[in-house]
């Protein structure tokens, strides 16, 4: 089985203005760990949860999370295939173990222990408005998917020219996602909207900023935008 993406995460100067900017834009709720100024999206089912935190001084990201068996091992294999570890293994006892790197291109990306069992069934109500899509991009897609089959054995389904994008199939755990070629790298996840410029109008009026306007790409129609502190999230609805 391929690992899966499993967690999504914001974070920024000001934990609390940005679960605030989240909460107004799709009516996400939060269980907040007041220790560590983690604020804990449980979508209900739909998708993957999350979490919204302030970080302090440190540069603001919205991040994925691959779970994988062991995270130090996963890291001594990104570095031998030519990423780099931004954050070492980190264990808070009784919540988590993580850690991040970035892949070859640059772009930021997070593991996080997984024993296998998944998550609790979620006694939350299933979220309007889900993460469900994960996204990596670079300058050289066929590159990009070789070391991400490596490192967590996924499988892709290329599509035909013009686009060069790979579609994950994660196997029925965590959320399906992409791989692909675009002249300016990044990483991100994707929440599904039923109207993604409507959705975009309203982002823009909370304090973010419109970096890709609503496009019909035939299969989906997708947007992006940037949160309050400048992190990169897309938005989609599926055609079919």
């Amino acid at each position: 089985m391929p690992n899966p993406v499993v967690h999504f995460e914001a974070t920024g100067k000001d934990g609390g203005a940005l679960r605030d900017f989240y909460a107004k834009a799709f009516g996400w709720t939060f269980d907040v760990m007041e220790e560590m100024q983690y604020g804990v999206v449980d979508n209900g089912g739909r998708g993957i949860n999350g979490g919204i935190a302030g970080q302090g001084e440190a540069p603001a990201a919205a991040i994925f999370y691959v779970g994988v068996p062991d995270p130090q091992a996963t890291l001594n294999q990104v570095e031998s295939l030519g990423g780099k570890t931004a954050a070492p293994v980190m264990e808070i006892p009784d919540v988590v173990t993580f850690a991040q790197f970035t892949d070859p291109e640059g772009n930021l990306i997070g593991i996080i222990k997984d024993e296998g069992s998944g998550p609790p069934p979620s006694e939350a109500p299933p979220s309007e408005y889900p993460v469900t899509w994960f996204e990596v991009v670079g300058k050289d897609g066929p590159k990009l998917r070789e070391f991400y089959g490596s490192v967590f054995g996924w499988n892709f389904n290329v599509m035909d020219a013009p686009s060069d994008y790979g579609m994950v199939d994660n196997g029925g755990q965590g959320i399906d996602g992409g791989v692909g070629t675009a002249p300016e790298p990044h990483a991100c996840w994707y929440v599904e909207v039923p109207d993604p410029q409507a959705h975009l109008d309203k982002i823009k009026g909370l304090g973010g900023t419109v970096v890709m306007p609503a496009e019909n790409l035939g299969m989906v129609t997708v947007g992006m935008f940037t949160d309050p502190e400048g992190s990169l999230v897309g938005l989609y609805k599926s055609n079919q």
